[in-house]
């Protein structure tokens, strides 16, 4: 199995690129990322169990909690998540006035997150 080559995020003016190569693809607002995702902060919760791993530093209440902003600007992305974002429109908008593109990318990448609590994934 070889490794798909990933997208960097570059963030530039206050707004998200992913770049791989000659390739770049404009994400979005970093302010509306930062809305979406629920504030600067993003918040992982462990069971008990879970938290009991050794390579995780849990808080006294099982939980990480990341910096949105600095996450979003390390995290690198595959091509296919890459793709599905070419695919939802950086000029419609939903229903909450957000770009969709930005939008289907916090749905994304908080779904990352997440599964990073799910040790049975």
């Amino acid at each position: 199995m070889t490794d798909q080559p990933r997208y960097e995020p570059r963030i530039d003016d206050g707004t998200l690129y992913l770049e791989r190569d000659d390739h770049s693809l404009e994400i979005g607002s970093m302010d509306h990322i930062v809305e979406l995702a629920g504030g600067e902060t993003y918040t992982i919760e462990y069971t008990d169990k879970q938290s009991a791993a050794a390579w995780l530093d849990t808080d006294d209440e099982n939980a990480i909690t990341f910096e949105v902003r600095e996450v979003v600007g390390r995290l690198p992305h595959t091509p296919d998540l890459v793709t599905n974002l070419e695919n939802a429109p950086l000029e419609e908008t939903t229903d909450d006035g957000y770009p969709k593109r930005t939008s289907l990318f916090v749905d994304l990448f908080t779904e990352i997150l997440d599964s990073k609590g799910n040790l049975e994934a």
